[in-house]
């Protein structure tokens, strides 16, 4: 039987991917690479969704596609990681979000060769990253965040207290369901989540 914090981790997984479809992004999977081997950059594999990056495959707990492409740009995708644990994140979690972002990025295969056609552009796409915690961030994690851009939203803030009932790790029950999870506080901390707002 699966265990309370299992369960807890999975709902919000499942609330961030409900979270992104309702902020303008397609929540993507493996089959929404229509690619053949070996030029695939999505694979489903035994612990999920993986994007193949310039040295290795790297997992996404949530990987989304913003449905509208910048002008004269890339079109964005961004990682989101979630963690429900009782101490704050650190530096290390952080850290490998840069390296697995820095990776993806780098990840550059400018043509397709095929042996029964001619060569063709690779569509590349611009990965960006963001972790939701449950229980906040260090400041050694938030300092490092913002110098490389990675989004930290931190789900204790006032902005997302009708969330609180259903993650909070000291509560054991609750009658609110998570779907209460406020749309405008999402898109708020997305706009200024490189940090906590108070210090953590």
């Amino acid at each position: 039987m699966i265990s309370e914090a299992a369960l807890r981790g999975y709902i919000l997984e499942e609330v961030l991917a409900w979270m992104l479809r309702s902020s303008g992004y397609e929540v993507l999977t493996a089959q929404d690479d229509g690619e053949e081997p070996p030029w695939k950059t999505l694979e489903e594999r035994n612990h999920g969704l993986v994007v193949r990056g310039r040295g290795a495959w790297r997992q996404a707990d949530t990987l989304g596609q913003f449905r509208y492409v910048p002008p004269f740009s890339l079109p964005v995708r961004l990682f989101v990681e979630a963690k429900f644990t009782q101490n704050k994140v650190r530096l290390a979690t952080v850290r490998n979000g840069h390296g697995v972002v820095h990776d993806v990025n780098e990840n550059v295969m400018t043509t397709l060769t095929t042996h029964s056609g001619p060569r063709r552009p690779r569509t590349r796409y611009r990965y960006s990253y963001a972790i939701f915690s449950t229980s906040g961030f260090s400041q050694d994690a938030q300092e490092f965040a913002l110098a490389h851009q990675i989004s930290l939203v931190d789900l204790s803030m006032p902005d997302f207290r009708n969330c609180a009932p259903w993650y909070a790790p000291q509560q054991k029950t609750s009658t609110r369901p998570w779907v209460r999870c406020r749309q405008s506080a999402f898109r708020l901390s997305m706009r200024s989540a490189t940090t906590c707002e108070d210090p953590c």
